[in-house]
């Protein structure tokens, strides 16, 4: 998505008629604007009723987002959570069980989190990626039949470093009228592996559960998100909300061999951590519950099904881990404008009237009042130069500090903005004299300006910092051009 602001401001000034103008054009490349929700709920005992249950949504959504949900370890049968029907305003649970087991559950806390497809970024510059996939590829537990494959979705672009992935099971496609009374048939779960800065591997997951068909594909939703990183951010009641991400070691094992405690990076009383497994060793299959839950440490454990054995244990396997401070709703967007809050004018005799030769100075600021930053290398700021002036190109500062001067605020932006020499290809800087080819060298005529030079180009480089809750990120500009 690319946001683009025209701004247009003429400050006049007369003297001998003379009207003196500039136009500015900005694009600002952002990430989706997305929201995101983190909560719990009560996944209701199918022994009582069998039947889906609607989940509310704390807000609405603008799109159908991904919802992807963690199980407890209620009772001693296995069981998963199962997300279906999801929509803006929210999504039907039901707790199912394997082929092998009675069916009823008793009633699960379960965690979930939900984000709206996209590219997200977060504040501090660490890259939230949702989707789906439409999943036909299936692995399996010894002794169920059928070939074994993979699915492999990619992200829009290569991340920074390696993220942690969460998939989860959007439709029941294969298993429409399922009832929590009786045991799932086909079984399945979503499983991932290989995960990479660019994709991941993913698949249905039957484990060794191998009652009921599957005559159609899944949509599996996922959400990649940065793993080793932690940071902050504000909901849609402007209060701050912490997060966390982890990708563990291979450290947890299965149902029969305990509870495998983690770190998930934050201390939180009202922590809603959500995991998965993002390893596939062993021929069981499997997926991933929570087993304990403190203020800093999920204890997680691999359950199976028992369809053809007896024994729940698991060799040990890695999970990511995504964890908040507390529930929330929040709607990450940044908030981008463009001012010129002064122009001003000076001729050699040091009076205000714009008289041929006289020097006017530019100062254009950029602020992001948002939540969240623009993407990465996203702002790009053309000025055009009105017809009357020939920009100063002598150094506005210091020695080789070229004629544009770049101010970050406070607090900082984080973006740099550097001048290396009017031959640079790669620096913040760049000239034209129609507008379109920004590759002209600025020569001094004699006087300090080019006047060939009708458009100047500012590109900073890194994420735009968002609000820092006192006050917006900004950054400001100034030059110098004369009249002709």
């Amino acid at each position: 998505m690319r946001f683009f602001v025209e701004f247009a401001t003429l400050r006049q000034m007369v003297a001998r008629s003379a009207l003196i103008g500039a136009a500015l054009l900005c694009a600002f490349s952002s990430a989706h604007a997305g929201r995101f929700e983190a909560g719990s709920f009560t996944a209701h005992d199918t022994s009582a009723n069998g039947n889906p249950v609607r989940v509310n949504f704390q807000q609405t959504f603008d799109t159908v987002p991904i919802v992807v949900a963690l199980i407890g370890n209620t009772g001693t049968d296995a069981a998963k959570i199962r997300i279906t029907n999801v929509t803006t305003t929210g999504f039907d649970e039901l707790i199912l069980e394997p082929d092998d087991f009675d069916g009823p559950h008793s009633a699960e806390t379960i965690h979930y989190l939900a984000v709206e497809p996209g590219r997200h970024v977060l504040p501090g510059g660490g890259i939230v990626e949702a989707g789906t996939e439409t999943v036909s590829a299936i692995q399996h537990g010894s002794g169920v039949g059928g070939a074994e494959s993979w699915a492999n979705p990619t992200y829009s672009a290569s991340l920074p470093a390696i993220p942690g992935v969460i998939a989860h099971i959007q439709t029941a496609n294969n298993e429409p009228l399922a009832s929590g009374s009786s045991p799932s048939q086909p079984f399945l779960t979503a499983t991932t592996r290989n995960l990479t800065a660019s994709g991941f591997d993913l698949a249905l997951e039957r484990s060794e559960a191998s009652a009921g068909s599957i005559v159609a594909s899944e949509t599996i939703g996922w959400i990649a998100f940065p793993a080793g990183s932690s940071g902050s951010f504000l909901d849609v009641s402007n209060a701050s909300v912490t997060w966390s991400g982890v990708n563990t070691a291979s450290n947890i094992r299965g149902w029969n061999n305990g509870c495998f405690s983690n770190p998930f990076g934050l201390t939180s009383a009202s922590a809603i951590v959500i995991a998965k497994k993002n390893s596939h060793f062993g021929g069981d299959g499997g997926w991933i519950r929570r087993c304990s839950l403190s203020s800093s440490a999920i204890g997680l454990t691999v359950d199976e099904d028992t369809s053809r054995d007896n024994e729940r244990g698991h060799i040990v396997e890695s999970t990511s881990i995504i964890a908040f401070s507390r529930a929330f709703h929040a709607l990450l967007s940044p908030s981008m404008s463009v001012t010129k809050t002064s122009v001003s004018f000076t001729d050699q005799l040091g009076s205000s009237f714009a008289l041929p030769q006289a020097q006017i100075e530019y100062l254009i600021s950029v602020q992001n009042a948002g939540n969240s930053p623009p993407n990465y290398d996203s702002i790009a700021l053309v000025e055009a130069l009105p017809s009357q002036v020939a920009l100063v190109v002598t150094d506005f500062g210091a020695p080789a500090s070229g004629p544009v001067q770049y101010l970050d605020g406070s607090p900082a932006t984080g973006l740099t903005c550097s001048f290396a020499g009017f031959a640079s290809t790669t620096d913040c800087y760049s000239f034209s004299t129609d507008g379109t080819d920004f590759t002209y060298q600025p020569t001094d005529s004699g006087d300090g300006t080019d006047p060939l030079v009708s458009h100047v180009r500012i590109v900073p480089s890194g994420f735009m910092q968002a609000d820092g809750v006192t006050s917006p990120t900004a950054f400001t500009l100034r030059f110098h051009a004369k009249i002709k």
